[in-house]
């Protein structure tokens, strides 16, 4: 049956190709893409680091609504995933983290997002999306050792023009959409849109997998998942955003953004087992940016303060009468300027950042009768100069920048965590160098170099907390001590990748090989405390805390090919096909163990929750006459997890755990098995009209990106949207 779709949807690709009129050419061409992320209105083309473009066109065509789900189907990334609302990424062998700031900068327009969960944003309000793959912290300071992901908005332009949209799925699923744009006078635009989007009906799970699964994998996803309802799994969201834009002269432009994003009553599984409870959240997130832009000749000046809040409530379980036992509040604002200077084949940015990040929780017991909390209040303060000088003439591009950082660092004192509190400043430089030459022949080589830097978390850094749950099932209480470490040392890394790309003048076919290694210094990883005292002389046993490791070390290659067989045809049309493949050869980090007797030993061990490898791979048809299908694939690595549901799966024994890459079976290590999960999506415009129908999932593949959270199966939606 599988085979008979895949075949049937090339049959009618080939059709519809060979069946084609003529009419003009309307072909997208990224090289010409200006990438905002680089702050010098660089073109794609002449950028030595390594960028990835997920375009307008994708973006419409993947069935898919939050920029996580985007996000991780087409850009290889690692992600942690979790039903209801919730995920972070990583990239290039850096691990995603459920509970800490990610190694991957999020951006929008080149400011900070506002978040680590990237399934609070929906696509609608997406241009396009930039992602610069290595360290950019020369441009952007600290949390970009991954990489950076810049989240590009639509933009008002000069057209009295507006849409709305309707879709309905799956599970209860209902979207509602609509924009307007508009002309208010000569000197100002405008753009308002509105998203609502839920899902009424727990999702089911899906009852298969299209690459082979041992009884081993079968166990972990739990034999009784297949085909079953993931409960308590629903949820809703509102997203609100508007864009003011005013021309003060031919030269000065100002304007704000503005984007309001309301999810209550949020349902949360817990797991499959439901062992953590069923429980709900409640989301609420602004962010406010305003821009001052000066425009000459040889010169590009902006400014643009900002302000982001987010405010997370968790209950205790999903009754009318639970209450709020967790919330915390996250506030992000400061500034963004620069200026670039075009002196003949030169271009030189110069500018300077401050960020402030402020981070608040309250923890309860009862109802206002409040607890330690998770981690301390406490606050970053990042400052910043930097500057980057461009040069481009003939075959050659090269770029070089240096940023001076001042981070200061205050946590404050809670009694009830054992903190006293305290403070710190770092200060660092972060150079980066990027050369690119044009051979003979359309082949380009390319190479880049940058560093990055990050201070530690301070649930990390301070206090003590304990979190427990009683398992009536197995009449048994799970509890969980953490620790922090006020002897950590920030982490820093260098990167180095190198690459050759190739591509036709008539955009036949394209491909581009890059190898990249990261050395990653004073990486801060979870360590086991046998025994700590606690408040009045209380002995805690099994305490998590961290540490920071000898050395960590991750290496690999990417690669990226497409061919579009439309421009064998003149362009009349577009079929093309495509595959991206991320491989990692090796991702470890150096940790020291002290031996009863006092002796230390180095282990190396394999790094948790980055996957071998990430591939996506598809075709895509568009007849530039309305008609856009696309089939695509995801193919999901294996990854290392601990297993942290022993109890719940006795069918898991001590044979089953990892025991490679420094691991002992006394570890609980389990390697996750690979996935393959496929989309379809087709869609019809005619005049002010568009139809289209999409599919995620189609062979209803059983997976997880994060062990005990399947995600959903198969899922069909269908759209009507009218334009105007």
């Amino acid at each position: 049956m599988k085979k008979l779709f895949l075949m049937g949807m090339l049959c009618l690709i080939v059709n519809l190709v060979f069946s084609q009129e003529q009419d003009s050419v309307r072909q997208y061409n990224l090289d010409e893409v200006v990438v905002s992320s680089t702050r010098a209105n660089t073109q794609l083309k002449n950028i030595p680091q390594k960028v990835e473009i997920i375009d307008k066109g994708m973006l419409q065509s993947l069935p898919l609504s939050n920029m996580a789900d985007v996000l991780k189907t087409s850009a290889n990334l690692d992600i942690i995933q979790y039903p209801g609302l919730s995920s972070t990424i990583g990239m290039r062998g850096f691990s995603p983290s459920a509970h800490a700031r990610s190694y991957t900068l999020l951006l929008l327009n080149g400011n900070p997002l506002g978040t680590t969960n990237i399934s609070c944003l929906d696509k609608d309000l997406v241009e396009r999306v930039e992602i610069i793959k290595g360290p950019y912290s020369t441009l952007y300071g600290s949390d970009a050792m991954g990489g950076v992901i810049n989240i590009i908005t639509k933009s008002p332009v000069a057209k009295n023009t507006g849409s709305a949209e309707v879709g309905f799925g799956s599970y209860g699923n209902l979207k509602l959409s609509g924009s307007v744009n508009g002309i208010l006078s000569t000197k100002s635009l405008f753009r308002i849109g509105f998203t609502r989007n839920e899902q009424r009906l727990d999702y089911r799970i899906g009852n298969s997998n299209m690459l082979k699964m041992s009884e081993k994998g079968k166990s972990m996803l739990d034999k009784a998942s297949f085909g079953d309802v993931m409960k308590n799994s629903t949820w809703q969201y509102n997203q609100v955003n508007g864009q003011y834009v005013f021309n003060i002269s031919d030269r000065w432009a100002t304007g704000f953004d503005l984007i309001y994003f309301n999810a209550n009553d949020i349902k949360t599984p817990g797991n499959y087992w439901g062992s953590y409870g069923q429980s709900k959240k409640d989301i609420d997130r602004i962010n406010l940016y305003g821009t001052l832009r000066r425009k000459t000749d040889n010169s590009n000046f902006y400014f643009s303060p900002y302000f982001t809040q987010e405010a997370n409530a968790n209950y205790t379980d999903n009754s009318d009468s639970s209450f709020v036992s967790f919330n915390s509040n996250l506030r992000e604002y400061g500034f963004k300027m620069h200026d670039n200077f075009s002196l003949g084949h030169f271009k030189i940015v110069a500018g300077a950042d401050l960020d402030v990040y402020r981070y608040e929780s309250d923890r309860f017991k009862g109802k206002a009768t409040p607890t330690n909390p998770y981690s301390p209040n406490h606050q970053n303060t990042k400052a910043a100069m930097f500057s980057q000088v461009t040069y481009s003439n003939g075959g050659l591009d090269v770029n070089g920048g240096l940023r001076y950082n001042d981070i200061s660092y205050n946590i404050e004192k809670n009694d009830s965590l054992q903190g006293t509190g305290g403070s710190e400043t770092y200060h660092n430089l972060n150079p980066s160098l990027g050369v690119q030459y044009k051979l003979p022949g359309n082949v380009k080589l390319h190479s880049s170099y940058g560093t990055g830097f990050s201070v530690p978390d301070a649930f990390r850094v301070a206090g003590f907390y304990a979190v427990s749950e009683y398992l009536a099932a197995w009449d048994y209480w799970w509890v969980k001590n953490y620790m922090g470490n006020p002897d950590l040392k920030p982490e820093s890394s260098s990167t180095i990748d190198l690459g050759v790309s190739y591509s036709t003048p008539n955009k036949f076919l394209f491909l581009d090989l890059t190898y990249f290694a990261t050395q990653h210094s004073d990486k801060i990883i979870e360590t086991t405390l046998d025994s700590v005292v606690v408040n009045q002389n209380k002995v805690a046993y099994d305490v998590t805390s961290y540490k920071n490791a000898n050395n960590s070390a991750m290496n690999g290659m990417e690669l990226v090919s497409s061919t579009n067989l439309g421009a064998l045809f003149g362009n009349e049309f577009k079929l093309e096909i495509y595959g991206n493949l991320t491989y990692i050869f090796n991702n470890t980090v150096d940790e020291t163990f002290v031996s009863s007797g006092g002796k230390d030993s180095i282990v190396t061990r394999d790094l948790l929750y980055a996957r071998k490898s990430n591939a996506n791979f598809g075709v895509v048809y568009d007849n530039y006459k309305g008609l856009i299908t696309r089939l695509h694939a995801r193919y999901i690595g294996s990854r290392l997890e601990k297993d942290n549901f022993s109890k719940l799966r006795p069918g898991l024994t001590a044979e089953h755990y990892y025991t490679n890459g420094g691991y002992t079976a006394k570890d609980k290590i389990l390697q996750h098995p690979e996935y393959l999960v496929f989309d379809y999506s087709v869609a019809y415009s005619v005049n002010n009209y568009r139809f289209g129908i999409t599919v995620s999932n189609i062979f209803n593949e059983n997976y997880t990106e994060k062990d005990g959270y399947n995600m959903p199966g198969r899922m069909l939606m269908a759209s009507y949207s009218y334009s105007f």
